[in-house]
């Protein structure tokens, strides 16, 4: 067990990633230009993690709370490098649906302090899940629990309804994502007592300000320098997280109740991994909501043996490929977030968006506080959202193989495959027929998703009967 100290959330971590087989991610795929026309979809695919990157806009100032909070986590740069791997199965779900609905990228680092990036981690406070929702708010945002199913740890559940409340809270203050992220903390009740204690004496009322629980002192800044982090790694001698399309989860929908074990042997990927993914199944086994989450590398093979058990319901899907998250009826819109530059040394509330009459954003003074020790211990009093230090287990990164995959890309022979050969057969027209989409095309031709997505110029991931798409097979990376 090793001591993740800038993590600040007291969770129980069961040995995850154990022996399985690791392939570093192709390094002959082509990298994501920022300037060119590829959309958000396909530089997702590509590297979540270049995408946080290069979608971060917003500059870190001097601050004594950051620069403590950074050093913390930079004396253990093999505990950050750890715990970023270990997001790749889910980060890509995560990022795409904050990109869809325009939310800020950075959000995505959440669940590296709340949870290590761990569904199956639970607080002292019964907080659960990759985003520790107590069930309180759990219940409140519509995660439900049974003893089949706790929502909670479900990627997909608990990921929408993070955006959910993340969206409610920067409403509710009024866009000011520095109280948005000290609530998600506090909860909303924490930190509007401090805002009216400080009002109410005169005094500022911006986060910097107000008088909150000690860990919610930390909170904020910790995420304001992970942020700094992943955006300048090279300057700090971190290496983020190469990923590699094959290890992110695709969906498939059963029809029957099925447990991980068999699935774990259908499939031939370790059982400790398959409970990781589908953490919410709370006696392991599928049952409702009746999905299975899989990483790509093995989801053809299984869905072909569950088929021809008559066990799916649908055919693979892609997760990138779901549609941005609905709000429900209590939720307000979410607002479309561009950073401004947060300059010098003055600190201006984080992300705060102009108000429509252009006004400026206010400015306010940067609080000197003592140093906190690495060691400390927090815990507030609030039910919602309570947090300590936690240890975890040292785990790899999880990069799954399957040898049939390193084959030169070709296109296996199917039946009813209408496509039109061109250019000495380098390329194919290929006809998109009802029930196609991205991930089985680019499966039957052993190619990238997001080449296919490049190549045809597809701004996002639907299509239809009816399309044509060029497949160029002697430009694609294999699988």
């Amino acid at each position: 067990m090793m001591l993740c100290s800038f993590l600040g959330a007291c969770q129980n971590h069961s040995p995850k990633y154990n022996n399985s087989t690791y392939r570093s991610p192709n390094n002959n795929a082509q990298s994501h230009n920022n300037g060119s026309d590829l959309s958000h979809y396909a530089a997702i695919t590509q590297n979540p993690w270049k995408f946080i990157q290069t979608e971060i806009n917003v500059d870190i100032p001097l601050n004594s709370r950051i620069a403590a909070e950074r050093e913390r986590i930079l004396r253990k740069p093999s505990d950050f490098e750890s715990i970023t791997s270990r997001s790749e199965p889910y980060v890509y779900y995560i990022v795409n649906q904050l990109s869809q609905n325009n939310m800020p990228i950075e959000l995505a680092l959440i669940p590296l302090i709340e949870s290590a990036y761990d569904p199956l981690a639970t607080s002292p406070a019964q907080a659960a899940g990759l985003w520790q929702f107590v069930p309180i708010t759990a219940k409140e945002y519509g995660l439900k629990r049974s003893n089949q199913f706790d929502a909670r740890r479900d990627l997909i559940q608990s990921t929408n309804s993070a955006i959910t409340l993340l969206q409610t809270l920067n409403s509710r203050f009024d866009g000011d994502w520095l109280l948005t992220l000290a609530a998600y903390n506090a909860g909303e009740g924490r930190v509007r007592k401090a805002i009216a204690s400080n009002a109410a004496k005169g005094l500022p009322t911006d986060y910097w300000s107000l008088n909150l629980p000690k860990e919610t002192m930390r909170y904020v800044p910790k995420i304001l320098a992970i942020i700094d982090i992943v955006k300048n790694n090279q300057d700090y001698n971190i290496t983020l997280p190469t990923c590699s399309y094959e290890n992110s989860l695709v969906r498939i929908d059963m029809r029957k109740n099925i447990s991980l074990t068999k699935i774990a042997k259908y499939a031939g990927i370790p059982f400790d991994d398959l409970v990781s993914f589908n953490a919410g199944y709370v006696k392991q086994t599928v049952n409702g909501p009746f999905h299975l989450l899989i990483p790509y590398v093995y989801a053809e093979n299984l869905f072909q043996k569950l088929q021809a058990d008559n066990l799916v319901s649908n055919n693979i899907v892609e997760l990138l490929q779901e549609a941005p998250h609905n709000r429900a009826p209590l939720e307000t819109p979410a607002m479309n977030i561009k950073y401004g530059s947060l300059g010098n040394q003055d600190m201006i509330a984080y992300a705060k968006p102009a108000k429509a009459n252009s006004e400026s954003i206010a400015k306010s003074t940067v609080q000197t506080t003592t140093t906190i020790s690495a060691e400390d211990n927090y815990q507030t009093s609030n039910p919602t959202y309570t947090k300590v230090d936690f240890t975890k287990t040292e785990s790899s990164k999880v990069v799954y193989s399957r040898s049939d995959f390193t084959q030169t890309a070709a296109p296996k022979k199917e039946k009813n495959k209408s496509y039109t050969a061109n250019q000495g057969d380098n390329k194919i027209n290929y006809l998109v027929k009802y029930g196609d989409n991205l991930y089985s095309i680019a499966q039957s031709y052993r190619v990238k998703i997001a080449d296919i997505v490049q190549w045809n110029n597809l701004k996002n991931p639907r299509i239809k009967a009816g399309d044509i798409l060029t497949i160029n097979i002697a430009s694609a990376n294999p699988i």
